[in-house]
């Protein structure tokens, strides 16, 4: 080897031995962990952005109105758990204007206490400094330059709103909607990301939560169990901590989960679920009925004015797929009469061969709720109609035919 290669080696050595190792033996005690700083358990994390995602009409708002003011109380709603209590929220809306926000709230504090003016003013005193609101309808945190080729770029909105958290102590943020935060396309990756970066920014100076709501995609409807029901590009939803979606309830889940005379009201119901929590177990699917409150306003014809708030809502207790003699009933089904004759679908005639005859004398169900009880046998599986020669005559009859056993176990609750 020359010299000048021994001092080139030295010299590369010299280099090496100054630079700092970029990867380093990974090692550290239990006592020296932190917990997770979750604002609220499931939903929100500090330094973090959660999106909220639904389908139009399922209230979203209202449901993110309901959960700031039960966090700022200090309870627990929908299932998700606040760390504290004392926490300072704040609602930022494009949408809606500042007195449908009122409307909205009042509505939530009625249904919570009632109409009496000293219980609303006890409960706004328990509010008192924890909430607040944005009053404007330019909430753009990233917007496109001026030029052609230009990215996006934040907003000056978007340092003042941060700043304004920071002063005020605010530990969640609820920014609705999503589409107002920007003026690009929800498709465009590039500005999605960039969006989220911006709401990334405010989480982690002011050390809060970030939530962003957002609408559904039109090809999710009912969906719960994909973050990718979200509408848009999926840069939003892959850089989140936390997805949740929430979708009302399709007709098809209301003729398995509702009464046939509570069908038509299948959009009075909708469904919750968090398909992507990175810090804790998913949740199960949960349930939500919107309950009609009248407002103590009336409208400019002298009549009431309604909102509605979110309550939690589980499949009635009588439900026929957790039924405990539903097993004895498939069993009767499967043997038939006692001539050897299936049960027959029909509606009237001699009770002692109709199947909703058999449940209305021997588990004491209504005539209507045996008409119900059967459609959702089949519905489920559990059963079928078919039509099979009598044995009395080559007339065809339709008669029910059992496919499959009850589950073993079934559980108490449907969500």
């Amino acid at each position: 080897m020359s010299t000048i290669s021994k001092l080139e080696v030295k010299a590369v050595a010299e280099v090496k031995a100054k630079r700092k190792p970029v990867l380093m033996p990974l090692e550290f005690k239990h006592s020296e962990l932190t917990g997770t700083p979750w604002v609220a358990l499931g939903l929100a994390l500090r330094k973090a952005v959660t999106i909220i995602s639904a389908a139009g009409g399922t209230g979203k708002t209202q449901f993110t109105l309901q959960a700031a003011i039960a966090f700022a109380l200090g309870e627990d709603f929908a299932g998700f758990h606040p760390m504290r209590k004392n926490l300072k929220i704040a609602f930022v809306s494009g949408e809606e204007p500042l007195d449908e926000i009122r409307r909205r709230i009042a509505a939530i504090e009625v249904d919570r206490v009632g109409y009496k003016a000293v219980d609303i003013e006890k409960f706004k005193e328990r509010l008192k400094g924890k909430l607040f609101i944005y009053q404007g309808k330019n909430v753009a945190l990233v917007t496109k330059g001026s030029a052609k080729n230009d990215g996006a770029q934040r907003t000056p909105f978007h340092e003042e709103l941060c700043e304004d958290i920071i002063d005020q102590g605010i530990d969640l943020v609820i920014l609705d909607p999503l589409i107002r935060l920007h003026t690009g396309l929800d498709e465009n990756s590039a500005e999605m990301q960039e969006l989220h970066n911006a709401a990334d920014d405010i989480a982690t100076r002011a050390n809060c939560g970030v939530v962003l709501v957002s609408h559904t995609n039109k090809m999710s409807k009912g969906t719960v169990d994909d973050q990718n029901a979200a509408r848009g590009t999926s840069a939003m939803t892959d850089a989140a901590r936390v997805v949740i979606i929430m979708a009302n309830m399709t007709k098809a889940e209301a003729e398995d989960l509702l009464p046939e005379s509570e069908q038509e009201t299948f959009m009075r119901y909708c469904r919750l679920g968090d398909p992507k929590q990175s810090y804790t177990v998913n949740s199960v699917p949960k349930w939500f009925r919107k309950k009609s409150v009248k407002l103590p306003v009336l409208l400019e014809d002298g009549t009431d004015d309604y909102r509605f708030v979110h309550e939690p809502w589980k499949q009635r207790s009588n439900d026929v797929l957790t039924a405990e003699w539903l097993p004895r009933f498939l069993d009767r089904l499967k043997q038939g009469r006692s001539n050897g004759e299936a049960f027959t679908a029909a509606a009237d005639g001699p009770k002692s061969s109709r199947a909703d005859a058999l449940l209305q004398d021997e588990y004491n169900l209504s005539k209507k709720h045996a008409k119900e009880t059967l459609g959702q046998l089949v519905r489920a599986g559990f059963i079928r109609v078919v039509e099979r020669y009598s044995s009395k005559g080559k007339k065809q009859v339709k008669v029910y035919e059992v496919l499959k056993a009850a589950p073993a176990e079934a559980d108490d609750e449907v969500f």
